[in-house]
């Protein structure tokens, strides 16, 4: 399998997790293809009001993982326009996905520090209505 079909079965496999999960979910039509004039998320969830965007990031083995400034600068940008947070959804291999903040390197350690997936979602969840208001 080529690596664009890996990436893309990827973020049909967490597009549909975000769905199970009970939140509204779109993947970015072309992602990855650089086809498009605007910036387009590989991701973009909304969890209980919340606006999540994600640059998805997937990698068969541990090596650090660089991501363009300018491709930061946009996914952050359609963050902001979207009332939004940006963040970079990693996984090596077989873990876990994981929640990281935006940065251009992403090595193992920053990968361990990240939040699994399903425990930031939870998260989301069992916030009060406090955190919305």
């Amino acid at each position: 399998m080529n690596v664009k079909r890996k990436g893309s079965v990827k973020e049909r496999d967490l597009a549909n997790f975000f769905w199970k999960y009970g939140c509204a979910v779109l993947r970015g039509c072309s992602s990855g293809g650089g086809i498009r004039k605007r910036y387009v998320p590989d991701i973009v969830a909304i969890c209980r009001g919340a606006v999540l965007v994600f640059e998805v990031k997937y990698r068969s083995k541990y090596s650090a993982i660089f991501i363009e400034g300018e491709k930061i600068e946009k996914l952050q940008n359609f963050a902001k326009r979207a009332g939004g947070r940006a963040h970079l959804l990693v996984k090596f291999g077989r873990g876990s996905w994981r929640v990281l903040d935006v940065t251009r390197r992403v090595g193992r350690e920053d990968y361990e520090k990240g939040i699994e997936l399903a425990v930031y979602l939870q998260s989301i969840f069992s916030a009060g209505l406090d955190n919305y208001f």
